[in-house]
């Protein structure tokens, strides 16, 4: 039987008091599922990601990940435990653009002593190396660049590989193909479901690119989930 990764109950959040921005009843995703979210700029997909995250705190109800309410958790607590069991694929990748890409992969572990003690430090580059391959980094001499050195495209696959890294409980994708090409997206997807499917990670995948949503097991638009934009209301 699968167990809950992620679980959203009675979730308000606004900037301020007087404009509520999300308002959640309810939102689970088990392990090993693979979720679309998708909604209009503004819909707080963005918002809802840095909740997620433990980022951000919401104003009522609660954000448990792996049945750890992360309100109760203090900030350098909240840091560390996002390290540990969630990856990121960031839309600004934020790479280290001095470091190489092997390098910017491996820095996924380096605050996260669970995750890194799920390997060797040698598994580790190796896995780091694989990973690029997959997404299409297999030549040794681009794997090598500084991040500041590569392409768009390629930055996005190497931020890819940094949240897959380590098997991480839950893989989260905030508009991951937007630089890729058609058949770069292909096997970008394909490597990211593969990777899920082997480690069991639920995968939120957030895109405006309605035509990757039939490969996904549940599809959700925020605005349909999101009661502040159902009903029109402006406070939590």
């Amino acid at each position: 039987m699968k167990f809950t990764v992620l679980q959203i109950q009675q979730l308000s959040f606004g900037w301020t008091p007087s404009d509520c921005l999300l308002n959640i009843d309810h939102l689970a995703l088990n392990a090993g599922e693979s979720l679309f979210l998708h909604g209009p700029s503004g819909s707080g997909k963005s918002s809802l990601l840095g909740l997620i995250g433990g980022v951000l705190l919401p104003d009522a109800g609660s954000i448990e990940i792996l049945g750890t309410p992360l309100q109760s958790l203090s900030r350098g607590q909240r840091d560390l435990f996002r390290a540990e069991h969630i990856g990121f694929v960031f839309q600004q990748f934020n790479l280290l653009p001095y470091l190489d890409a092997i390098d910017n992969v491996l820095l996924a572990l380096r605050f996260a002593p669970q995750r890194r003690a799920r390997m060797a430090a040698a598994h580790a580059r190796l896995q780091a190396q694989e990973l690029l391959a997959r997404l299409g980094l297999d030549d040794q001499t681009l794997r090598g660049r500084k991040a500041a050195e590569l392409s768009v495209g390629q930055q996005q696959r190497v931020a890819a590989a940094r949240a897959l890294i380590g098997s991480p409980a839950l893989v989260i994708a905030d508009e991951p193909t937007s630089a890729l090409d058609s058949d770069s997206r292909a096997a970008f997807l394909q490597v990211l479901f593969a990777e899920c499917a082997r480690s069991g990670s639920a995968l939120l995948f957030v895109s405006h690119d309605r035509s990757l949503e039939a490969r996904f097991d549940r599809v959700l638009d925020l605005r349909s989930l999101n009661q502040v934009q159902s009903t029109r209301v402006s406070t939590c």
